[in-house]
């Protein structure tokens, strides 16, 4: 799965940048240029959804790694039950 999510967000990425590419191309008519602008703007959206998931699957791994890193450095002490005999 995260490899086709990288893979969608970089493909929206690419979509988009030639997108605006083409915006700006003088032959284009008033109804080419508004069709193309509602797909942008659902590119967009599919984009920004696609980063989050993506900063919260990084968000899970940082939180998975910094959480084994604190289990490593803390130490392992044994409690010792002992006998108190009163003198």
């Amino acid at each position: 799965m995260a490899d086709t999510l990288d893979q969608d967000v970089h493909a929206l990425q690419e979509w988009l940048r030639q997108a605006w590419r083409y915006l700006g191309q003088p032959s284009l008519t008033r109804f080419e240029r508004q069709e193309l602008r509602n797909y942008m703007k659902e590119a967009d959206a599919a984009l920004r959804s696609g980063l989050e998931k993506l900063a919260a699957r990084d968000r899970i791994k940082r939180e998975k790694y910094t959480a084994s890193q604190s289990a490593r450095l803390l130490p392992d002490f044994r409690i010792l039950k002992g006998s108190h005999t009163a003198a």
